[in-house]
């Protein structure tokens, strides 16, 4: 009898330390962090990035960084949304989207360079990057790919404003 208590005891206590393990996890991964961004740099060090695709100032601390591949997917897929691409067409603009990613990557690991003058040199590289892909497009792909950007902005504007509050708030 003694070994049925000393087995049920036990059984009952590991059930118990589960159970508390478990409601821990669970508080911990739904608990509010306290802040989880790295401690901020000075000077130059924030400035400068061991990954060159992250964002030099992020108020986001789950950001992570973006291969140049997956930027480039990413620029035909959107692409590709917009527009209906002939096969003639996506083997011209692939390259074009290629050259740009890989100019923006070099531009934002150009230590070399201030915040001001890489945001001109990066606004220069867009502004060619539009002129060379609409120069393959058809005025109207061309039209429609320009609509879809200026939505998707204005999408991505929008949700910046509505979320900035509730980030200021939950900081107080």
């Amino acid at each position: 009898m003694s070994y049925d208590l000393a087995h049920m005891t036990s059984k009952f206590l590991s059930t118990v330390l589960l159970t508390a393990l478990v409601a821990g996890t669970l508080v911990s991964a739904y608990a509010d962090p306290v802040d989880q961004t790295p401690a901020s740099k000075t000077g130059a060090q924030s400035e400068v990035s061991s990954e060159p695709s992250a964002p030099a100032v992020s108020n986001s601390p789950k950001r992570r960084p973006v291969s140049p591949d997956s930027l480039k997917k990413r620029e035909l897929t959107m692409l590709r949304k917009s527009v209906t691409l002939t096969s003639d067409e996506e083997t011209k603009v692939t390259p074009i989207i290629s050259n740009y990613v890989d100019a923006v990557q070099t531009v934002k690991a150009d230590a070399s360079t201030t915040t001001a003058e890489k945001r001109a040199k990066r606004k220069e590289l867009h502004d060619q990057y539009i002129t060379n892909v609409k120069a393959v497009l058809t005025p109207d792909q061309a039209q429609a790919w320009e609509t879809a950007n200026t939505e998707r902005i204005a999408r991505l504007r929008a949700k910046k404003t509505s979320a900035a509050p509730t980030e200021n708030a939950s900081e107080e």
